[in-house]
C-alpha cells in the first residue's frame, strides 16, 4: 500500500469517527426544537428517585461563600459516580404545538434541586449525551407550585459554579399568598 493509499485510508476513518460529534448535543424532538416545552401532566424528573441523597452545596467565589437571592437555596442531588439518566420519550406543548421528544440516555454530571423558602421549585440538569463529546443542559420547573413540573427549559442555566444563577423564580413564588 503506498503511503498516498495510508493517508487517504487514515482521513476516511478519522472523518467517519468525527461525524458522530456533529450530531444534535441536546435532545432530539420531532418535528423542530424548542426552548420552553410544557407538559400538561408533568415531566418526570429523571435521577430523583433513585438518587443516593440530597445534600449541601457550598459553593464559594473567590474564597467567600456564594450569596443567593433572599430565600433561595441550592442542594446537590448525589449520584454514583459515572451515572447514567434516561429521559423517556414524552408528549410535549410547544407554543401550542403538540411535539414528541424521543427517549434519550445521558451521563449525569450534576443535578441540583432550587429552592425559595424551602419549597423546591426547579431542578437542572448537567448531562453529557453518550453519543456525542458535548454537554448540555435542561431545567424543570414547578410553574404553578402544586407539585407537578410542567416547564422544561432547554438549555437550562449552566452549571458553571463560578458563575451559576437560579433559574427563574415563578410566578407563584413571587407573589406570596396572603
Amino acid at each position: 500500500m503506498s503511503l498516498w493509499q495510508k493517508i487517504a485510508l487514515v482521513t476516511v476513518v478519522a472523518c467517519s469517527y468525527s461525524l458522530p460529534s456533529l450530531a444534535q448535543c441536546g435532545f432530539a424532538i420531532a418535528p423542530a426544537a424548542g426552548v420552553r416545552w410544557y407538559r400538561e401532566q408533568g415531566w418526570q424528573l429523571p435521577g430523583l428517585g433513585d438518587a443516593k441523597g440530597i445534600g449541601p452545596l457550598n459553593l464559594t467565589v473567590n474564597g467567600q461563600p456564594k450569596v443567593w437571592p433572599e430565600g433561595i437555596t441550592v442542594s446537590i442531588v448525589l449520584h454514583d459516580e459515572g451515572y447514567r439518566v434516561l429521559f423517556p420519550d414524552a408528549v410535549f406543548d410547544d407554543s401550542g404545538a403538540r411535539k414528541r421528544m424521543l427517549a434519550r440516555r445521558f451521563g449525569l454530571s450534576r443535578m441540583l434541586r432550587w429552592e425559595i423558602h424551602g419549597t423546591p421549585y426547579a431542578y437542572s440538569y448537567d448531562l453529557s449525551p453518550l453519543d456525542v463529546l458535548c454537554i448540555t443542559t435542561v431545567d424543570i420547573i414547578d410553574d404553578r407550585g402544586d407539585g407537578k413540573f410542567r416547564l422544561m427549559t432547554s438549555p437550562g442555566h449552566a452549571i458553571i459554579f463560578r458563575d451559576i444563577v437560579p433559574p427563574p423564580v415563578p410566578e407563584w413564588l413571587s407573589n406570596p399568598k396572603s
